[in-house]
């Protein structure tokens, strides 16, 4: 009998790692086949997802024995809480688990368009060498803007600070008295 089954990409090792110890069942294009899911989830006790997966209404209908739904991200806009919560489901999502890797990402991204190299990079694979178009800021001095400041959000400013950058932020739902507004700008949105 299977005991998890997973119905979207997840790392392999990851997935070898939950077959030492249960039954898995690993279709990364389950979330597609809603009979074959809804046949898979009704008798394990633990499912896991990406976004694409809509736990809620008929797939929570089927699984019976559910126990447990673990979500490889933050997001629960696919995910019925209250149907859940009413039927003692646990659900775990991954918090924090790729919030230094979207850090990286945006801290990389704004480098590479404030150097230039974004808008170079077809030049350079011809073999020009844009010069000028390469000639960039440098990233210290500069005023970071983030809509939202939530916990991934705030680590983009620390590491922008330590970069000597100054930020701004809007997020309505931070209050204005929050420590984590501490060395950061609160402004409303059109400001920003």
């Amino acid at each position: 009998m299977t005991d998890i089954v997973i119905t979207e990409f997840m790392d392999e090792a990851a997935v070898a790692s939950l077959r030492e110890r249960y039954v898995v069942h690993h279709d990364p294009e389950l979330f597609g086949k809603p009979e074959e899911l809804a046949r898979l989830v009704a008798t394990v006790p633990a499912l896991i997802v990406r976004n694409q997966t809509q736990v809620r209404g008929d797939l929570l209908a089927a699984a019976k024995n559910l126990k447990v739904v673990g979500r490889l991200g933050v997001g629960l806009d696919n995910i019925d809480m209250a149907a859940c919560a009413a039927r003692e489901i646990k659900v775990f999502p991954a918090t924090g688990a790729n919030s230094l890797s979207v850090v990286e990402y945006v801290i990389g991204t704004a480098m590479t368009l404030l150097r230039g190299a974004y808008f170079a990079n077809a030049a350079m694979l011809a073999g020009e060498f844009p010069k000028t178009k390469l000639i960039g800021r440098e990233i210290a001095g500069k005023r970071m803007g983030l809509v939202g400041f939530g916990a991934i959000a705030r680590d983009v400013a620390r590491h922008a600070q330590a970069l000597g950058m100054s930020v701004a932020a809007y997020d309505p739902y931070v209050p204005a008295d929050a420590p984590a507004w501490q060395g950061v700008e609160k402004l409303e949105l059109d400001a920003l």
